[in-house]
């Protein structure tokens, strides 16, 4: 039987019309059996037996079609035709086959790495929402969160989102396909936590970004002293799903008490403020004193007491000393833990190690890849010792890992300020403020752009939208812009306040001396510098600032870069 002939049979027969109508009906049932199978939690492998059993129905069909006929409303079998036996079932079969074939390639080969449980090697932990009648819990349900993320880093082949990142958009009207291209990741973790007296209710929920399906579910009923063992079962359900493996976390602690105590200091120490910080050591202070083996309470009292010189005008010489100690009981209980690697990297680099800071920041980042922060303090030690594209490239990889980090984000704006590339620079620090225009330090960055440029009145504009900082921050810029600006008596005006402050505040040494170097007081700026780092104190950005260029010949710059260990 020829091609044509084979045609105008399969015509006849109607086993075309026949096709059709199967693949109708058999597309009608996938429609209903995939969404009981999710909404059932049944194993994806249930919806592929299911579309292999419509697969195989396409030949029986086309064999159905061939040998019977309806007319007159009765079944009756089809005359027979030339083509029988072996052949016959070939062509049945290859028919069959070539009807089944889009969609089994569809199902199995398109469709599948979007929507399979599997595929996705990225995952953002939601902030869990606190159910519970005291709204003053927030602390607790922050803390289940940022403790899955903790335990989720430790599932191999799988990026986590850094807690900074998911923190950014709560309370931001986005939907779940929304928030996966804002984190880059394709699937999502939500979920709920209830709280009343020692009884615990968690609520978690898988969910893919590519169509919205939740791919696993469930509910811990719970006493309150069983939490770490809630957390690590949650933590390892979702990697089951995930079909990964997840490397065992002991839990940090046995004591509930310190572990609350613990999750308040981090709900403070998260705020970056004086008072936040403040408040931060005396809970993690207090989570010590109820386990004094609970390594994670050290390096967040370490962590607290090292971000004070940044944020709250500690003063190197009293607070570096204490937080290194509580990083070093860290380590000597938990070596393993990347954070407090970290946590030493930044003390170091307050100290102007900068060997030290590099050396224990990529350790960090060996013990726990996904962690954004320690990626971040890698690319200040690059930008402070004058390596500014490979600083830059670290603070990109940083932003990988944490797309919404703003500080990341400004220090590349940073970079291109150092490299005296000032078009870059404000490009990028506008990028900064386009995702939070209130971020305090890209306005400082950009105030000391547009004073470099000259660009004065800009300068002071930025200036004054830095109504979060320490007031000595605000003014010891503004005096310097208002001292290239050749608004000299204003200037010295406010350098008088701040000199009077001084005595009992720590000012940072690089700003002061930024002031006198443009009132053209040389030899006033270097002797502040040369005691500063005498006195260790953290000389930040005083190799790359272009407020330093009109002292760079001056061989005393030079020693002071030798005491700083940037020469």
């Amino acid at each position: 039987m020829g091609p044509t002939l084979l045609f105008g049979e399969l015509k006849r027969r109607r086993v075309f019309r026949a096709l059709v109508g199967y693949g109708i009906a058999a597309f009608a049932v996938l429609q209903i059996v995939e969404p009981i199978t999710h909404g059932l939690h049944w194993p994806d492998a249930m919806l592929s037996y299911v579309v292999v059993a419509l697969a195989a129905g396409f030949p029986v069909v086309v064999a159905l079609a061939w040998i019977f006929d309806v007319k007159a409303g009765r079944i009756e079998r089809a005359p027979a035709a030339r083509l029988r036996g072996l052949p016959l079932a070939a062509v049945v079969i290859a028919i069959g086959a070539a009807a089944a074939a889009p969609g089994l390639l569809y199902f199995f080969v398109v469709r599948s790495p979007a929507r399979t449980v599997g595929a996705p090697a990225s995952i953002a932990v939601l902030p869990f929402v606190n159910m519970s009648s005291d709204k003053e819990s927030d602390y607790f349900s922050d803390g289940i969160t940022e403790e899955l993320i903790n335990a989720l880093a430790h599932v191999k082949g799988l990026r986590v989102t850094s807690r900074t990142a998911v923190f950014a958009l709560r309370g931001k009207n986005l939907g779940i396909r929304e928030l996966g291209e804002e984190l880059k990741v394709g699937t999502l973790l939500e979920g709920s936590v209830r709280r009343d007296g020692n009884a615990l209710r968690i609520t978690a929920q898988l969910i893919s970004v590519s169509d919205g399906y939740h791919l696993w579910s469930n509910t811990y009923d719970r006493e309150l002293k069983g939490i770490f063992a809630v957390e690590d079962e949650i933590a390892r359900s979702i990697a089951a799903a995930l079909q990964r493996t997840l490397v065992g976390v002991k839990a940090p602690t046995t004591d509930l008490k310190a572990h609350d105590l613990y999750l308040k200091g981090r709900y403070f120490w998260n705020k970056r403020t004086g008072e936040g910080l403040r408040k931060s050591v005396v809970f993690f202070e207090d989570a010590i004193r109820h386990d004094p083996n609970y390594a994670l309470a050290y390096c967040g009292l370490a962590d607290a007491l090292a971000l004070r010189v940044e944020y709250d005008n500690g003063r190197p010489s009293e607070v570096l000393p204490k937080a290194k100690e509580a990083a070093l009981r860290a380590l000597e209980l938990e070596p393993g833990l990347g954070e407090t690697h970290a946590a030493l990297g930044n003390i170091a680099s307050f100290q102007n190690d900068w060997t030290t800071a590099l050396a224990e920041n990529r350790k960090a980042l060996e013990l726990n890849p996904n962690y954004a922060t320690a990626q971040k303090w890698i690319g200040n030690v690059l930008m402070f010792t004058s390596h500014l594209e490979e600083a830059r490239d670290a603070f990109e990889r940083t932003l990988q890992l944490d797309p919404t980090l703003l500080i990341a984000s400004s220090n590349v704006g940073e970079t291109y300020f150092f490299e005296r590339d000032y078009a870059k620079a404000i490009e990028q620090l506008g990028k900064t403020l386009e995702m939070d225009p209130e971020f305090q330090q890209a306005h400082i960055d950009l105030a000391r752009t547009y004073s470099s440029q000259g660009k004065h009145t800009e300068a002071l504009a930025e200036v004054d939208k830095l109504h979060l900082v320490a007031a000595t921050v605000r003014e010891l810029l503004r005096a310097t812009v208002l001292a290239r600006a050749d608004r000299r008596e204003e200037a010295l005006s406010l350098v008088r306040d701040l000199e009077t402050r001084a005595a009992r505040e720590r000012l940072d040494p690089v700003a002061f001396a930024a002031v006198w170097i443009a009132l053209g007081d040389h030899d006033k700026a270097l002797a502040l510098l040369g005691r500063a780092c005498a006195d260790h104190e953290a000389m930040s950005d005083v190799k790359i600032a272009p407020e330093m260029d009109p002292v760079r010949a001056d061989p005393r710059y030079h020693e002071i870069l030798r005491c700083a260990n940037l020469e």
